[in-house]
């Protein structure tokens, strides 16, 4: 299972830099930077694992699978500035902005967003798939979904009552719309999509919890970014405001409703399983 995670990855990494070079100046080397630095690929993981769960290749569809990683990197790009999370590493790296400077950080983030639409717009799918893959994650990334939550984290006073709606937004909405976008490769129905969406909405929400467990108990080097310091940043971090013991409850909870669902939609491929099981039961 692991090499095949491995194998993967290695491969979606060596996509995502393709035709980027870093001595071209310094937005390109700052975006090959970005890009070079080491991550889960968990989005691009799931959209190509769940593609290859139907019977799909999934690297007929590689190009979208970047494409998401791309909106994944520019958000995190923009997240560790000094104007918002204020983080100076990144995966066991210094951040963007701390590599280069707060402008050029931007100017990489805003230039991977318009990256991953030019890949969006020379996937090898029918065009009515691409505008529908489209939608789907520009919603996930909008108003209503990751700059939406990004915008509720950053005022966030100390209401928990609203902290896992900003779970839902942040981090989960991005992750429905990736699984979401895989469903419109396969063909699925319009009731295993919905029954898709409620996956990725409960696993994202279990997973940015498991993240959120991680600020008070990870290791940094593990991790590789600052953590310990959502308590003194008064951060809309879950286990602060509700305890270890009842978000434990809740991301096991979240695991078997996960579970559940993917049993209704028979989806049994081994790495898509283990993805899931790896985003709510995480060292890093």
């Amino acid at each position: 299972m692991n090499k095949y995670i491995e194998n993967l990855t290695r491969t979606i990494d060596e996509s995502l830099v393709k035709g980027l070079d870093p001595q071209k100046g310094v937005l390109e080397s700052a975006i090959h930077y970005a890009l070079s630095v080491k991550g889960k690929r968990l989005r691009p993981l799931l959209f190509l694992t769940l593609i290859e769960a139907f019977g799909k290749d999934p690297m007929a569809y590689m190009d979208i699978a970047c494409a998401i990683e791309c909106i994944h990197t520019y958000s995190l790009i923009h997240d560790d500035l000094p104007s918002m999370d204020n983080d100076d590493f990144r995966r066991g790296m210094p951040t963007v902005h701390k590599k280069y400077n707060d402008a050029i950080a931007l100017l990489a983030g805003d230039t991977l967003l318009t990256i991953a639409f030019e890949k969006l717009s020379r996937a090898n799918t029918e065009p009515a798939k691409i505008v529908n893959i489209l939608r789907l994650l520009t919603v996930g990334i909008g108003i209503e979904g990751m700059a939406g939550g990004q915008a509720l984290d950053l005022e966030f006073k100390g209401d928990k009552n609203i902290i896992f709606e900003i779970h839902r937004k942040k981090t989960a909405e991005l992750i429905k719309a990736t699984l979401l976008s895989a469903a419109e490769i396969v063909d699925l129905s319009p009731h295993e999509k919905e029954l898709l969406a409620q996956v990725g909405t409960t696993i994202g929400i279990g997973f940015q919890m498991a993240d959120d467990l991680l600020d008070i108990e990870g290791d940094e080097l593990e991790v590789g970014k600052k953590l310990h310091k959502d308590h003194g940043n008064q951060s809309p971090n879950a286990v602060l405001f509700y305890g270890k013991d009842l978000i434990k409850s809740e991301i096991d909870a979240s695991y078997r409703k996960t579970m559940a669902l993917l049993e209704e939609l028979k989806i049994q491929f081994p790495p898509f399983l283990y993805l899931m099981e790896k985003m709510v039961y995480r060292s890093k």
